[in-house]
């Protein structure tokens, strides 16, 4: 979990720092290393899930963490298999993970249980501030073959903005074999 929260610390703080108006709210991946467009099909084998990028996204595999982010930056999506094994489990220690970046977090409305495409989720969504600035979360639990964690976040206009793709996103992610 260390690489992962150092991750959150960078990419929730860089987030924090771009006024909530701006097309780049988030860090660019581009800048980092060659990240690849919308339209292809990325599988995370730890999970045993597939899904399809939505044309302009921009995705950057980097070992178990995959980052996705919107054509404009402004909303990050980074799934990995937690090192738990159970839902419960991975969702407490997302919590506390989450907890040491984001401050005053809230949940909005009821947790949600249900199916996406066959496997179980959960999903979850809130706000919080990091640096001061506040930020929209939601994190997603899929069972797969492992439970994959779906974490994603933004600026509050630009999430609504980016909700189209990020619903199709969701909705792409299927079982592998």
């Amino acid at each position: 979990m260390n690489k992962l929260t150092t991750f959150l610390l960078v990419a929730l703080t860089a987030l924090a720092l771009v006024p909530a108006g701006s097309a780049r709210t988030t860090m660019k991946l581009a800048d980092v290393a060659v990240a690849v467009q919308g339209g292809e099909t990325f599988t995370h084998s730890d999970a045993g899930v597939k899904f399809d990028l939505p044309k302009g996204w921009k995705a950057k595999p980097e070992g178990a963490l995959i980052t996705v982010s919107s054509a404009d930056d402004a909303l990050q999506v980074i799934f990995w298999v937690p090192d738990e094994n159970s839902f419960d489990a991975a969702v407490k220690e997302l919590d506390k993970e989450l907890s040491k970046t984001v401050k005053n977090m809230k949940t909005v409305g009821k947790p949600s249980k249900d199916e996406i495409n066959g496997m179980p989720h959960y999903g979850e969504t809130g706000t919080g501030d990091v640096e001061g600035a506040t930020i929209v979360w939601s994190v997603d639990v899929l069972g797969a073959k492992k439970p994959l964690i779906i974490l994603t976040f933004a600026a509050p206009n630009q999430f609504e903005k980016n909700s189209k793709g990020f619903e199709d996103l969701l909705s792409s992610i299927k079982k592998v074999g």
